[in-house]
């Protein structure tokens, strides 16, 4: 049964402070967890009241993403139960503010985020094509009949379809990608580099609970695309598209670990070095087509493979926040003057704001990357290098850290992908030398260790 409590309004209010609350414009926020704690906070920040709808397929795990500064007070939280979407619907009408807008915070509320805002008359993407949004097999199946590159892959429910993949994918040299069909991150994801390694990855994925709680019924087999990886994150309002950041990977392999983040790098259209952005962009905005997108965020990743005809390549389409906790965006907002959050919110509140957004940034006021907080060891937490932590601080490009360092006494573990890392900390300058100088010296002091830690 779907409930509703924590800040609810009372009925038992006199009339006159009910009529005040009517004139109050409410959004739901469905699942405000990781970015979308940021999206909840901020607004609040702008006046809104917000209500908070956990779906039924969030974990108590994931709804505890939220950093302690974003902490807030909801009006109204409200419980749905699979099946239940009538009783949520009627859960949300019965509050005691106007409706204004139902918005997804993070991956788990997706599909319930498509259904409420649809059957509550909300700017809304629909249901038509909300399983594009979620699955990630037919998201790029849907890109390729839009006639788009995409990447060769298999949907995989038993090992007769890994070994159908594996007769039809013969690369030199041979490299693949497993990966669960419906995660988040790189949860899961195994670079393998013979049919074996492949068939052992898909053992190990089927059946088993990814990171969002859900079981894996089905494991992705896909190309390993090569080239470089990015993200295109991009905002969108009754389908005009802009994109809003362009990031650039820092992957590397991390102590025997293939796909460990070390950062990303903000990217402007007409970055030296760089010619193919304006072209992914282009490439992406096809993809929000494809996939239905006409209002709210998109997190988007792709490959490009310089000096190869084929151009941009997805990997995955996130049709949320970036994720990350928005741990990147003080980053975004002090380099471009916006982050994805803020466009989000003109895109949904303030269209005259999202109007005057470019179409992607092609100007900055500063160089930027978000660098991840590794662990190059796993056991028990000893200490924290203070003395290393602080030489980062020091550092001319250091604007801000969100540190989710575990408390001293806790088991940590050896990073292997984006889940397992412990933090981010944000460099920004305007001086293009210092900024280069303090991101090598800042990734070598991660390298060596912030932890101490008894095995």
């Amino acid at each position: 049964m779907t409930s509703t409590y924590i800040g609810a309004p009372s009925t038992s209010e006199p009339a006159s402070k009910r009529a005040r609350t009517a004139n109050a414009e409410l959004v739901v926020v469905v699942d405000p967890c990781s970015s979308g704690a940021l999206l909840a906070f901020q607004l609040a920040q702008r006046g809104f009241k917000v209500a908070r709808v956990w779906s039924d397929v969030v974990g108590e795990d994931i709804k505890l993403h939220a950093p302690k500064e974003l902490k807030m007070e909801f009006v109204a939280t409200i419980d749905h139960t699979t099946g239940a979407v009538e009783a949520t619907v009627q859960a949300i009408r019965a509050l005691e503010y106007t409706l204004r807008d139902v918005i997804v915070g993070c991956e788990t509320g997706v599909l319930l985020a498509d259904i409420l805002s649809e059957a509550l008359g909300c700017r809304t993407n629909g249901t038509q094509l909300s399983n594009l949004r979620r699955d990630k097999f037919e998201q790029t199946e849907a890109v390729r009949a839009h006639g788009l590159p995409a990447a060769h892959q298999k949907l995989c429910r038993n090992m007769s379809d890994v070994e159908a993949f594996l007769a039809d994918y013969k690369p030199e040299p041979f490299k693949a990608v497993v990966k669960p069909n419906d995660g988040a991150g790189s949860d899961g994801v195994s670079i393998c580099n013979s049919r074996e390694e492949v068939i052992e990855a898909f053992e190990r994925l089927h059946g088993a609970t990814n990171a969002l709680g859900l079981e894996n019924g089905s494991v992705l087999l896909q190309e390993y695309l090569r080239g470089d990886e990015y993200v295109v994150d991009t905002v969108s309002r009754d389908g005009e598209h802009k994109c809003v950041a362009i990031w650039k990977y820092d992957k590397r392999v991390f102590y025997g670990a293939p796909v460990v983040y070390y950062g990303m790098r903000l990217m402007t259209l007409g970055t030296e070095g760089e010619p193919y952005l304006e072209g992914m962009v282009k490439y992406i905005f096809g993809v929000l087509d494809a996939l239905g997108i006409k209002n709210g965020a998109v997190h988007s990743e792709i490959k490009v493979e310089n000096d190869k005809p084929r151009g941009p390549v997805l990997i995955e389409a996130n049709c949320r926040l970036h994720g990350g906790d928005g741990s990147w965006a003080p980053v975004s907002q002090k380099c471009l003057g916006y982050s994805q959050v803020s466009a989000l919110i003109d895109a949904y509140m303030e269209p005259s704001k999202f109007g005057r957004l470019p179409i992607a940034p092609s100007a900055k006021l500063g160089y930027g990357a978000w660098l991840t907080v590794r662990s190059p060891v796993g056991g028990v937490l000893k200490s924290i290098n203070e003395e290393r932590l602080n030489k980062i601080r020091s550092l001319g490009s250091f604007i801000s850290e969100y540190a989710a360092f575990p408390a001293v006494g806790a088991t940590i573990v050896q990073s292997r992908d984006a889940l397992t890392v412990y933090g981010a900390l944000n460099l920004a300058s305007t001086d293009e030398e210092q900024f280069e100088a303090d991101y090598k010296e800042a990734q070598l002091l991660i390298d060596a260790g912030l932890f101490e830690v008894e095995c």
